[in-house]
């Protein structure tokens, strides 16, 4: 009776271990859609032509391939983290391309505002 005991308790403790990897992947892989979604967006705005806006989306293109190379590996509490990275620098890529256009905006209206003050159209 006991080795029956023993082989029910560690098929037990092995499927809860199989439950919880499952659960870490899908949670790193959901991580990772995101990162992806979040660097398309920021891709697709203009933040491939602002400078700074491009280094993050260069730091968030590494932070993903570094990611996978981690899952490869079995890191997958590391991948997730970089994945995490990658979508807040792909975020803030976007975030500085839309900063662009106001701050060139606010400028404009500044020099109109110093013209009007000065009495020049």
């Amino acid at each position: 009776m006991r080795p029956k005991l023993f082989a029910t308790a560690l098929l037990c403790v092995a499927t809860v271990g199989c439950a919880s990897g499952k659960v870490i992947t899908t949670a790193t892989h959901q991580e990772r859609v995101q990162a992806e979604a979040a660097l398309r967006s920021a891709e697709n705005s203009q933040a491939p032509n602002v400078p700074e806006a491009a280094r993050h989306l260069e730091f968030a293109r590494q932070q993903i391939s570094e990611g996978e190379r981690l899952i490869q590996e079995g890191e997958e509490e590391a991948a997730e983290l970089r994945f995490r990275q990658a979508a807040a620098d792909a975020d803030l890529a976007a975030a500085l391309a839309r900063s662009v256009p106001l701050k060139a905006e606010a400028r404009r209206t500044s020099e109109q505002l110093d013209s009007m003050r000065r009495g020049q159209p």
